[in-house]
C-alpha cells in the first residue's frame, strides 16, 4: 500500500461524508472560492493602489502604507479560510488530487504566492520607518504588487483547471 493509498485510507470516512453530501460540498467550496475572491480582490486592490502610489507625494504615500497595512489581517484570514477549506477538499478526493501534476503546480504557485506576501510585508516594514522616504524600496514594492497580481491570476488560472484535469 503506497502513502497516499494509506493517507486516503485514513480520510475515507471525510471523503465518503463530503462526496454524499451536496451540503457539505457546497459549503467546503463556497469557503475556498469566498476565501479566494476575499482574499485575491483585497489583495488586488491594494496592489492597484500601491502602484498608483509610485509616483504620489510622501503623504500619499505613507497613507498607503497605511492602508495596506488594514488589508493584510483581512487577506491572511481569507487566506486561513481557503487553506481549510482547500484541505478538505483535497481529503475528499486525496487519491486524484494527489497524482495531478497541475495540484503541485498550484500550491507550489501559492507559496511564492506567500513567499512574495512576506516580502511585500518586509518592505512595507521598512518603508515605515523611514516614513516612506526610500525610493529603492518603493520600487521593489512596486515589482512585489506587479507580482501578486501576475501570481492571484495565475493560482485562479491552476485553479480552473484542476475540475477538468481528472
Amino acid at each position: 500500500m503506497t502513502i497516499v493509498q494509506q493517507a486516503a485510507a485514513v480520510v475515507a470516512p471525510w471523503a465518503s461524508f463530503y462526496g454524499n453530501s451536496r451540503v457539505a460540498e457546497t459549503l467546503v467550496t463556497f469557503g475556498h472560492f469566498g476565501g479566494m475572491m476575499t482574499a485575491g480582490g483585497f489583495a488586488l486592490s491594494a496592489d492597484r493602489a500601491t502602484l498608483k502610489a509610485e509616483g504620489a507625494t510622501g503623504e500619499q504615500r505613507l497613507r498607503q502604507l497605511h492602508d495596506i497595512r488594514s488589508v493584510h489581517p483581512i487577506v491572511v484570514g481569507a487566506l486561513i479560510v481557503t487553506t481549510i477549506s482547500g484541505l478538505l477538499m483535497f481529503a475528499a478526493d486525496l487519491e486524484n488530487l494527489a497524482v495531478m501534476p497541475a495540484f503541485w503546480v498550484k500550491l507550489a504557485l501559492v507559496a511564492v504566492l506567500l513567499a512574495n506576501g512576506a516580502l511585500m510585508l518586509n518592505v512595507e516594514k521598512g518603508l515605515e520607518r523611514v516614513a516612506g522616504q526610500n525610493a529603492r524600496a518603493w520600487r521593489q514594492l512596486r515589482y512585489a504588487s506587479v507580482a501578486s497580481l501576475l501570481l492571484w491570476f495565475a493560482v485562479a488560472l491552476v485553479g480552473s483547471f484542476l475540475p477538468n484535469a481528472g
